[in-house]
């Protein structure tokens, strides 16, 4: 090559460099001068992310101060959908899942696939099988294998992850799809519930977990979980539907609500308000910063009008009395009794303070543990007895003789009868065809003997004599077929009547009237309805609503923000003569308890209950034997405690089952004594009442 070509070359090599610096020097010029104030605000940006602090939700607490429904600290790892850079999911989920792995900390993952290859659908998942395929749109016919393809390769998830790590993603994955993880929905609840040692570690590591937020949340504690499991409920994730109608309350779509109990029907005095937290990130305040913008509210707590120790008392009493008339060992004691049918599986008892409605106690038998409804709900569904139906609120049972209270009531009230009339039981009553029975012949009764021996002729004339109309007016008044006003859903029951049959459409016969009159025909109450009939004969005429919330308070129950009033539904005790006839109906009821509530006691023979405990001449009971098929029977009771100065009323109800009355003696033990009466023979079997 000649000098002169090497000149050239390095002449325009010398050129480029020039005219290379004149350019960059224009572009530093302008970054520094011309746009500098841009890129040094850039340097000193901040980002801000904002976050709900979730708010605690008040506590239920019995009506002496007595935690039931309560809460605890957990906390909650999560990904926010605008915090979190796309692209980097999978390598966060991978940190997080390790992170937890190591602390045996469990996460979110309801894909129904293996943990392991070779991948197979899990067992009994039909339903979420065919809604995986569906999310991840492949065709029905697909393997376990193929959705786990389609799953990695529509995420992501590729081969530098080991296989059980890729499985491990795949689920997180799936479960962020299955949540509707979006701009919406921009808050995914990973795993709830981690431990110390992995909120420690992921503090560490939050400068590479974008988008990651471990949050507190408060988890729903049930203290004594069998004690009245079907009045307190339980809480539960917000439906769909129900978000939808609670949205504008400020509900969000990872909100927690009341399912079962008083968690729903006082969710909107239990229910908090979130707050906020700010985090900020950015070079100027080295790091990161949290803020809290908004302080959350938490929910009122509830006082109820439950008494704990009464409603343990007769979840027990109820529970022995079932399985001691299931045995055989009854016939073996030497009871005089003949008619034992067995069979009794389920019951309830209700009680009432008679001066304000309050619910004191309301066991349903067979129960089960809140915290097994919570983590199994369908094996608890599925158990023998039905133990989710609250039979005190929703069973639905024929009254039979406790509902002779209202016939005599009625009848005098109507004047179809007086305290002292006369009608006379020849054991058959003639009318309608003369197939109607009592168990005796009592000869010429007033309303007092007649519900002292139960004596059906007796109303099988006064409900003649009144007619249906009035007849299920009376009902009514006594809250049959009514609702009582409970803050707990309950059921109705219904009233024989007319307009019922007409409703119904059933045929009415002259017949039905007389049935009607004891408790028979289409006439349902609850246990409830029970109890509130015992309140209105104690009152003399005066129905309160029952009600189990007593007071509400805030949070931490250091201040009532307010009591619950009593409320009168009905009051028919200033008609004409009605003290009169409430103390004659009163009257019939003490007969009944001191001459017919005999039971068999080991060492003594047969006894009656009441004086047995000590409580002869004070108690007033009606029972009845509401029958439900041709050989199947019920067995039923109201009552009130103490007769002349009422406390407390009571109504209960077993299913196929017997001696009711003998259990009423014990509801009044267990109030007054805090115990419940049990007999032994030697070798510790029970043989008599509990």
């Amino acid at each position: 090559m000649s000098k002169f070509s090497s000149l050239i070359r390095s002449i325009i090599m010398a050129a480029f460099v020039i005219v290379a610096s004149f350019f960059c020097g224009v572009k530093l010029l302008q970054t520094q001068i011309v746009e500098g104030e841009k890129y040094f605000a850039m340097t000193k940006s901040v980002k801000e992310t904002t976050l709900e602090i979730e708010s605690a939700r008040g506590q239920i607490v019995d009506r002496n101060g007595k935690v039931l429904n309560t809460n605890k600290i957990s906390h909650s790892l999560n990904l926010q959908y605008y915090a979190l850079e796309k692209g980097s999911e999978n390598e966060i989920i991978y940190r997080l899942v390790t992170v937890m792995l190591k602390n045996g900390d469990k996460w979110n993952d309801e894909l129904p696939i293996s943990l392991e290859a070779p991948y197979k659908f899990l067992p009994n998942k039909e339903k979420e099988i065919a809604k995986m395929k569906q999310l991840i749109n492949v065709a029905g016919y697909s393997t376990a294998e193929d959705c786990m393809y389609w799953i990695c390769k529509s995420s992501g998830i590729d081969e530098k992850y080991d296989e059980k790590m890729r499985r491990y993603i795949a689920g997180v994955r799936y479960q962020m799809l299955l949540k509707e993880f979006s701009e919406w929905n921009s808050k995914f609840v990973m795993a709830s519930d981690i431990s110390a040692d992995t909120v420690s570690e992921l503090k560490e590591l939050e400068y590479l977990l974008e988008g990651v937020d471990i949050s507190e949340s408060w988890e729903r504690q049930y203290l004594d979980p069998t004690l009245a499991p079907h009045l307190r409920g339980v809480v539960g994730a917000i439906s769909g539907e129900q978000y939808e109608a609670l949205k504008e309350d400020g509900y969000k779509p990872d909100d927690i609500i009341g399912r079962e109990g008083v968690e729903k029907s006082l969710e909107d005095v239990l229910h908090g308000t979130r707050g906020e937290r700010t985090i900020t990130r950015g070079s100027e305040i080295d790091g990161v910063k949290e803020e809290i913008t908004t302080q959350p509210a938490a929910g009122n707590s509830v006082m109820l009008t439950l008494d704990s120790e009464l409603q343990q008392l007769l979840q027990d009493a109820l529970e022995y009395h079932i399985n001691y008339i299931n045995s055989d060992y009854l016939q073996k004691s030497g009871s005089n009794y003949t008619n034992f049918k067995g069979g009794c599986k389920a019951g309830a008892i209700v009680v009432l303070d008679v001066k304000t409605g309050g619910v004191l106690a309301a066991p349903s038998y067979p129960g089960y543990d809140l915290n097994d409804m919570v983590k199994n709900y369908s094996e608890v569904l599925n158990r023998p007895g039905s133990p989710l139906l609250n039979r005190a609120l929703f069973g639905e049972y024929r009254p039979g003789s406790t509902f002779k209270t209202i016939t005599g009531t009625a009848g005098m009230a109507e004047g179809a009868i007086t305290p002292t009339s006369l009608i006379n039981c020849g054991h058959v009553y003639g009318l309608y065809g003369g197939g109607f029975t009592c168990l005796g012949w009592h000869g010429g009764i007033p309303v007092t003997t007649a519900l002292q021996f139960s004596c059906n002729i007796f109303f099988y004339e006064t409900a003649r004599r009144i007619g249906i109309d009035k007849l299920a007016a009376w009902g009514a008044r006594f809250g049959i077929g009514e609702d009582l006003g409970l803050e707990l859903d309950m059921a109705t029951g219904h009233m024989s009547s007319l307009e019922f049959f007409d409703e119904m459409g059933y045929d009415w016969y002259e017949g039905n009237i007389i049935q009607a009159g004891i408790g028979q025909c289409e006439t349902a109450v609850t246990p409830m309805h029970l109890a509130v009939q015992a309140m209105t004969i104690a009152n003399k005429g005066v129905r309160y609503e029952p009600h189990i919330v007593r007071s509400v308070y805030n949070y931490d129950l250091s201040e009532k923000l307010y009591d619950k009033q009593p409320t009168i539904a009905e009051d028919f005790s200033g008609y004409e003569n009605m003290d009169t006839y409430m103390d004659a109906v009163k009257t019939g009821m003490k007969l009944m308890a001191d001459t017919q509530v005999t039971f068999y006691f080991k060492g003594t023979g047969s006894k009656n209950a009441y004086d047995y405990l000590g409580f002869k001449g004070k108690v007033a009971t009606k029972s009845g034997t509401p029958q439900t098929s041709e050989n199947e029977y019920n067995s039923a009771l109201i009552g009130f405690y103490p007769a002349d100065d009422p406390q407390i009323a009571f109504g209960i109800l077993l299913e196929n089952g017997e001696y009711s009355k003998v259990l009423g003696a014990n509801v009044v033990n267990a109030y007054v004594h805090r115990k419940i009466s049990t007999q032994y023979d030697d070798e510790g079997k029970p043989c008599s009442m509990l």
